[in-house]
């Protein structure tokens, strides 16, 4: 996803990239244009005078006496403009100073009926304004005696053109360029330099993109590189946590029940029966995930965890309890969820782990239907981590031996739990439990063969007094 971001992103600063430059050679482009048509309108300019004192002079070199058409004067000029070149496909034309008449023209040849026509009364656009073209020539007269040069319409195109009066003659001689002749020249000029923009642009913009998505590929591929490893040593950090917080929880497990021998192994089983069960619910229960497996399977170790403040006197007492002991025995619900609390504000955030413990040392001993301790929880009102705990532990009371009774078997427990459905226990986790009863029973039978194998000492009675999931320990005994 991040990459196909990135790569957006290259595709948006490719375009900028093309756009802003494509921008400045269209406005380079013009302001060339405007600067190289500025420059050929001046040298067309320059050149329609000096061809207008050139026609001038070799006029006044032949000296003739009259232009009318026909004479030799007219012959000799017609002479001297058909030797005459004009660049930008422009002509010469000679008309009549009084009349506007044309004389001479460059076209006259191959069309004599131009003499019928008045060029002199054209519009002339000049800086000074629109005038007629032979008021305009009649200017040249009375300033400097230079051309008069304007822009004049004829047929529907447009020409540059320079005018120049010959009182002498009464004649007026206009030199035409072609103002699309011009256009064009300015277009000659600025194509290439817009084409070799428009190639250097590409060639930048794709040069730039190239390089920026490789080296984007590189640092894709370097904090990909990156990201693993430090994924790796995040999950190797989280791995050795996890297995310190399970050993520190399994160790303050075993010394608040230091007095059984079996202790440690009571806890491995717990721990196993509470995965079991938590993921065959998690199939059913959204609020189940793996991390709640694993915190869940490390925090049962410390349900009994408040035994360590219940008297020896209670705890190893093999004879029946009083009521006085066994209210001092329940109280190690509460014990242990006080400490558990007190843990939690200590490390002042809010850690999954330490919040499933307490859950479990408060809870585990409440009941379905609410005739539980310590506080008389009923229903989904007791956390789901104590009801999945309630069960396993009582599972693993029924089918492990004791000094005041022998271990049941693996169907009888069932039998038992199965009997508290819906009265003592969840009936989803006792639901779960049968799902997975085969699992339950290989890992009971597997830990009685391990027990009767290496069994050197009478077992210890701590764990009797903890079984009141299934009730007081001593009905818990009389029940089995």
């Amino acid at each position: 996803m991040l990459i196909k971001r990135r790569r957006l992103l290259i595709f948006l600063l490719a375009a900028s990239q093309l756009g802003c430059m494509s921008f400045g050679i269209l406005w380079a482009s013009q302001w060339l244009q405007r600067a190289f048509a500025g420059c050929i309108q001046r040298n067309a300019a320059a050149e329609s005078e000096t061809l207008t004192f050139e026609l001038s002079r070799r006029l006044a070199d032949r000296s003739p006496k009259t232009l009318a058409p026909g004479t030799k004067g007219w012959r000799e000029l017609q002479e001297i403009c058909e030797t005459t070149r004009v660049p930008h496909n422009g002509f010469v034309s000679i008309i009549h100073r009084s009349t506007g008449a044309l004389i001479w023209h460059s076209e006259l040849k191959d069309n004599p009926g131009l003499l019928r026509s008045f060029p002199g009364r054209s519009a002339l656009v000049t800086r000074a304004g629109v005038m007629p073209l032979l008021e305009g020539a009649r200017r040249s007269e009375l300033g400097a005696k230079r051309p008069i040069v304007g822009e004049v319409e004829i047929q529907g195109d447009l020409f540059r053109a320079a005018c120049l009066s010959l009182p002498r003659w009464d004649a007026v001689i206009v030199v035409y360029m072609s103002q699309a002749s011009l256009d064009a020249s300015v277009a000659e000029l600025v194509t290439p330099v817009l084409q070799a923009g428009f190639v250097l642009t590409a060639a930048v913009v794709g040069a730039t993109t190239l390089l920026t998505l490789l080296l984007v590929t590189k640092f894709d591929n370097s904090l990909h590189t990156l990201s693993a490893s430090v994924e790796q040593e995040v999950d190797r950090r989280t791995l050795a946590l996890t297995r310190s917080r399970s050993a520190l929880a399994l160790g303050l497990a075993k010394l608040a029940e230091s007095r059984d021998k079996d202790a440690g192994q009571h806890l491995e089983r717990i721990r196993t029966y509470v995965t079991i069960l938590a993921t065959e619910l998690a199939k059913q229960n959204s609020e189940i995930d793996h991390h709640y497996v694993a915190n869940l399977a490390s925090a049962s170790a410390l349900h009994d965890i408040g035994k360590i403040g219940v008297p020896d006197s209670v705890i190893l007492k093999l004879g029946r309890l009083t009521s006085a002991e066994r209210r001092a025995m329940q109280m190690h619900t509460v014990l242990g969820g006080e400490c558990l609390t007190n843990v939690a504000q200590f490390l002042g955030a809010a850690d999954q782990f330490i919040e499933l413990g307490r859950q479990i040392a408060a809870a585990h001993h409440e009941q379905w239907d609410g005739s539980g301790y310590p506080q008389g929880l009923q229903g989904k009102a007791i956390p789901l981590a104590a009801r999945i705990v309630a069960l396993a532990d009582v599972y693993d009371a029924l089918t492990t031996r004791r000094a005041y009774r022998d271990a049941v078997s693996h169907l009888e427990a069932r039998e038992w739990i199965i009997s508290n459905y819906g009265a003592q226990f969840d009936p989803e986790v006792v639901e779960a439990f049968v799902a997975r009863e085969q699992d339950f029973a290989k890992i009971s039978l597997a830990a009685n063969e391990q027990r009767i194998a290496g069994e050197t000492a009478a077992p210890s009675a701590a764990s009797g007094h903890g079984v009141g999931a299934v009730g007081t320990p001593d009905s818990a005994r009389s029940a089995v």
